[in-house]
């Protein structure tokens, strides 16, 4: 679904700009793939991006889950790179967009050299990348100064707007989970006290999973509880189609680097919930996370939570991003990253 214009940018380049640098590679989806750690370097590099859903972990997983249609292209050069996918879409045509295109959540440009990717970039979309209607490029921050050289070099060609701005949710890890509890508010404190104490009493035990534990066997076990949870029982659960071939390969991916933590709630042997979620960078990025309905009465959902919290305290790690903005989340965490997605059409 294309989202409803907010702003329009007519792109001037400032007197003093340099001239645009080389082209870019253009990579086939093989060379790409066989360079993903590079990308992924890439993307650690660059500011004012999610840096978590813009990876190739991310990115891959949802093109290959999403957009199988679609044809994966993408190109390189010394400030950066460009991967998006392009694919015929009925009655609007040929369409270029993130590698995720389903929250808008990746951007698709990564490198240190905002302004410089950004021209190459969008020589690269209108020369190398072929004919084509519609682009959407996502995950950008609005006051980022790659945000403003993109939409003012694609507004030289093309017809440009914003979409309607994403906000992330993300807990400052500055303290451990002594100084994360210390920035909530007493009432929530005192509920999650009283949650915890019930969940010990009822015999609540955990099991925790980081880096390259069994990822199939454990997305076995997380499916089938989801499977119980109310979205699983009302049809709404992340357990069939795309959403859990999206998850598999995203756990599959997070394993294979390490980068996969976990933790499954048992109760007399029967697991009764997970949370499950990737690194980044200094940066925890929750995924999934729920519960077998038959023990809401447990606050499962919080207190899975706040053990994970408790177990992410380590040297370098400083967020645990929430993810997307709903109202609960503004309880667990402060309002971090907040990004647009550039839309252009051919003229």
């Amino acid at each position: 679904m294309l989202e409803i214009p907010a702003s329009r940018y007519h792109g001037n380049l400032p007197p003093d700009s340099p001239a645009l640098p080389t082209r870019m590679e253009v990579l086939t989806p093989e060379e790409f793939a066989r360079d993903a750690a590079e990308f992924d370097a890439a993307v650690a590099a660059s500011a004012d991006i999610d840096r978590f859903c813009s990876s190739s972990a991310w990115a891959l997983s949802a093109h290959e889950a999403f957009h199988g249609a679609g044809r994966l292209i993408a190109a390189r050069s010394e400030s950066g790179w460009l991967a998006l996918s392009r694919e015929e879409v009925p009655g609007v045509g040929m369409c270029l967009s993130p590698l995720e295109a389903m929250w808008g959540l990746a951007c698709p440009l990564a490198g240190p050299e905002p302004v410089v990717l950004a021209r190459e970039a969008a020589e690269t979309i209108a020369e190398q990348f072929g004919d084509w209607k519609f682009l959407r490029l996502g995950g950008l921050r609005k006051d980022s100064v790659l945000f403003h050289e993109l939409a003012a070099q694609l507004g030289r060609r093309f017809q440009v707007r914003a979409g309607f701005p994403l906000l992330r949710w993300a807990a400052s890890l500055e303290g451990g989970a002594e100084g994360w509890l210390s920035r909530r508010s007493r009432k929530f404190r005192a509920g999650l006290r009283h949650a915890l104490a019930k969940s010990r009493d009822a015999g609540v035990a955990f099991e925790w999973f980081a880096g390259t534990d069994d990822a199939e066997a454990l997305y076995t076990r997380i499916v089938r509880i989801e499977a119980r949870s109310w979205k699983g029982l009302s049809g709404t659960g992340f357990a069939g189609g795309g959403m859990r071939e999206f998850y598999e390969r995203l756990v599959a991916r997070l394993a294979a680097k390490g980068r996969l933590r976990a933790l499954i709630a048992t109760l007399n042997g029967e697991d009764v919930a997970f949370q499950f979620g990737g690194i980044f960078g200094d940066t925890y990025r929750g995924l999934q996370l729920s519960f077998d309905e038959r023990f809401r009465e447990l606050s499962l959902g919080n207190v899975l939570q706040s053990e994970m919290i408790a177990r992410l305290v380590a040297p370098g790690l400083r967020w645990y991003d929430l993810g997307t903005d709903m109202e609960y989340k503004s309880h667990w965490a402060e309002a971090g990253l907040e990004t647009v997605t550039i839309l252009a059409v051919s003229r």
